[in-house]
């Protein structure tokens, strides 16, 4: 039961983990000042890393015995080695081939694979590489890492995101490094129904933009996901765009794709 509990926990920890959004909306024009795009280039790193480790958890799933092998209404298609479930260390392809639409709204192609231990033990980890993986025309390169460090009373898992790379068709690209951490907050008493989960985030991400310009993304007060929601609904941080501060304010709660910063004295509302 230990085993189903922590490695259920760990399922629902962040598959999810999705995008950056908020509440407290103005109506200030966005395009008076570039540091709001810049703001809005470098929170994308957030979305990319989300996504990533929802695929990394479906495998974890997977290799758990939480789902069948192959059998997944999610897109793409995994294969798991060894498929003996009582085998370790596993290695698992996520294969989405030439494109399709998951259920988080991303369109995705290439494959993913994934390597790691037993996952409901604390102190294992999980590690996952790109093979010619895109994301909404965005192509991944790097290494994210999963750390499962639960107590008996909570599911925590430290996510690592190490020299990654995200460059779309326009020639765009984030460079970014990772530490973030999630911590249950809510579901404990439900381990086997991950809707209820809800996860407060705390870390860091360090990006350098197309132009050049190096941002440092802090958690200030912790950002808070539901599973319920495919956005991090509460929660305020600073971007360290080349010096400049900007505020970020993911709102009161509400579940939508818009975040609140504040720059130079003026807020704007935009969207991610």
């Amino acid at each position: 039961m230990q085993k189903q509990i922590c490695s259920a926990l760990l399922l629902t920890a962040v598959i999810t983990l999705v995008s950056v959004t908020a509440c407290k909306k103005d109506n200030a024009n966005p395009a008076t000042d570039p540091a709001v795009e810049s703001a809005t280039q470098a929170l994308r790193s957030q979305q990319l890393i989300a996504t990533s480790f929802g695929i990394a958890l479906r495998g974890a799933a997977e290799a758990d015995g939480f789902a069948s092998n192959g059998a997944d209404d999610r897109c793409g298609s995994l294969t798991i080695s060894p498929l003996d479930p009582n085998a370790f260390p596993k290695v698992i392809t996520v294969d989405f081939g030439t494109g399709c639409t998951d259920n988080d709204g991303k369109f995705k192609s290439g494959k993913v694979t994934l390597s790691f231990g037993k996952i409901w033990e604390p102190g294992s980890e999980v590690s996952l590489l790109y093979d010619n993986y895109t994301e909404d025309g965005a192509k991944l390169s790097g290494t994210f890492t999963l750390q499962n460090q639960s107590t008996p009373d909570a599911a925590i898992v430290t996510i690592l995101a190490q020299n990654i790379k995200a460059a779309d068709a326009n020639g765009n690209t984030l460079d970014y490094d990772a530490v973030q951490t999630f911590t249950q907050i809510a579901g404990h008493g439900t381990p086997l129904n991950g809707n209820d989960d809800v996860f407060n985030i705390t870390g860091s991400i360090q990006t350098v933009l197309t132009n050049g310009q190096t941002v440092d993304w802090t958690i200030q007060t912790p950002l808070v996901k539901a599973n319920n929601c495919f956005w991090v609904s509460a929660g305020t941080g600073v971007l360290d765009i080349n010096g400049l501060p900007v505020a970020v304010d993911y709102g009161d709660g509400t579940c939508d794709n818009k975040a609140t910063i504040t720059v130079n004295g003026q807020t704007y509302q935009i969207t991610l």
